[in-house]
């Protein structure tokens, strides 16, 4: 009994504080907000890869109070497509519903826009493409001999982006103000976001370079 009566004030206090938190929150008006969350595809085969156009995001309406609104972010909240079933080149039509995002605690799904998104797998492709050299236009030095080592790269994607590509520059290179006597060490660019290089995207470039009279 006595230890009940030791600051008795405080815990009043402190009883009183919860319970004015606790209506706060209970009559807190619920807000519609809208928001672009990313899409996260999972359970990809990996013999497949996503076509170019799959889409990334979708606009939310979600509804709640204020305080767990702002935790609907793109950084807190995505939606989920499990692609597990998926084993061949195909489309399918996946609903944006609630159990597909993960919402926090009294906050729901008023609608996603759009309401469906359709997703098309193709066959996911590796092939050796080769380097070339790419330098920089000069009028006081011509190149007269390179060459690149190694002199292909192995470059992955989808089928739709590799079949018109078959060659890949190196970073721009200038002749006017590099040592001809020293190999160079060189990235290779990829200009499709969708293509990736297996391996180092490095390559040795070696030139024979001379001044123009």
């Amino acid at each position: 009994m006595k230890f009940l009566l030791e600051n008795l004030g405080a815990k009043l206090l402190s009883v009183l504080a919860a319970l004015l938190l606790w209506v706060a929150l209970v009559d807190e008006p619920e807000l519609i907000e809208t928001v672009a969350v990313p899409i996260e595809y999972r359970n990809l085969d990996a013999s497949l890869d996503l076509s170019p156009d799959a889409p990334s995001r979708v606009q939310i309406q979600v509804r709640g109070p204020r305080t767990r609104l702002g935790e609907v972010n793109p950084e807190n909240t995505n939606i989920v497509l499990n692609l597990g079933s998926m084993r061949q080149p195909s489309s399918r039509i996946f609903p944006i519903t609630a159990s597909s995002l993960n919402l926090p605690h009294r906050v729901s799904l008023v609608r996603a826009m759009p309401s469906q998104v359709r997703v098309s797998l193709e066959r996911r492709i590796v092939k050796d493409m080769t380097v070339t050299p790419n330098f920089v236009p000069s009028t006081a030095y011509r190149v007269l001999s390179s060459e690149v080592s190694p002199s292909t790269v192995r470059v992955v994607g989808p089928e739709s982006r590799m079949k018109d590509v078959e060659t890949l520059p190196t970073e721009p290179i200038d002749v006017a103000v590099v040592d001809s006597s020293k190999p160079l060490r060189v990235n290779v660019l990829v200009g499709d976001p969708e293509l990736s290089i297996s391996g180092s995207a490095l390559v040795t470039v070696k030139l024979s370079i001379e001044r123009i009279p």
